[in-house]
């Protein structure tokens, strides 16, 4: 599978998603309570309706795959199913706060050894690297920061509240357009359905990590290619 240039998602990606968001979601859920000042605890119930149980995110849960906005929802329903009658734009507003300040609790963990020289190897190799994420530009940078990367990539697609998400595939256009690349020359990595769409909608191939068996089913037939290690992207895209 030749390529010119890699797509790739964040979350579950390049980052481990349980060790990172699953501490944030926790903190996060905490400050927005006390914001709205909840007295019940609703810490389990809303977890559960964000997708995470027993401390593991399921890859098709609004957690790991949804926008903030769609994440407030679910705060909202349970909120409102307990009788509090707040709106979804003040529910949104608030998690959003606690998710930017809740970010620095969250263990950011690369998903594959010297992830660093993959995507070295990668730009070695020629290629343009991208980044399309659901995730807001703050927590994404602080995040790639952390993780040593940042500066590999050429582009980087948040959720800025203007640009459309995933699976829209204009993000994948605006990549295209900017660096004058061809859509057949364009994979997408990623580990949720969530990002197959994306690729499909835009009409680029897509390899699937799948670093456990769920996510395996998931993505199985779905995806172009599936691999369990970043590492296999050097020689497979060469």
């Amino acid at each position: 599978m030749k390529a010119d240039a890699i797509i790739f998602d964040k979350d579950g990606t390049l980052l481990e998603f349980d060790r990172f968001w699953v501490k944030v979601s926790i903190k996060a859920i905490e400050l927005v309570m006390k914001k709205l000042q909840v007295k019940e605890n609703l810490e389990d119930e809303i977890l559960r309706a964000i997708g995470v149980n027993d401390g593991v995110c399921d890859v098709n849960s609004v957690l790991s795959k949804g926008t903030y906005f769609q994440i407030g929802q679910e705060f909202c329903k349970v909120l409102n199913s307990h009788g509090y009658e707040f709106s979804l734009d003040l529910v949104t507003k608030e998690v959003i706060n606690a998710y930017n300040e809740s970010q620095v609790v969250g263990e950011v963990v690369a998903t594959t050894q010297n992830l660093v020289g993959i995507l070295k190897k990668l730009k070695e190799q020629g290629k343009r690297l991208a980044i399309v994420t659901t995730d807001n530009e703050h927590v994404t940078n602080v995040c790639l920061e952390k993780l040593g990367v940042y500066g590999l990539f050429d582009a980087i697609y948040t959720d800025d509240g203007k640009t459309p998400t995933k699976p829209n595939p204009s993000c994948a256009y605006a990549f295209c357009k900017k660096f004058n690349l061809s859509l057949e020359k364009v994979v997408m990595v990623g580990d949720t359905l969530t990002d197959v769409k994306f690729a499909q909608n835009a009409g680029i191939k897509v390899i699937g990590l799948a670093k456990n068996e769920q996510n395996k089913k998931v993505l199985q037939d779905r995806a172009d290619v599936i691999i369990n290690d970043l590492s296999a992207l050097p020689e497979i895209l060469g």
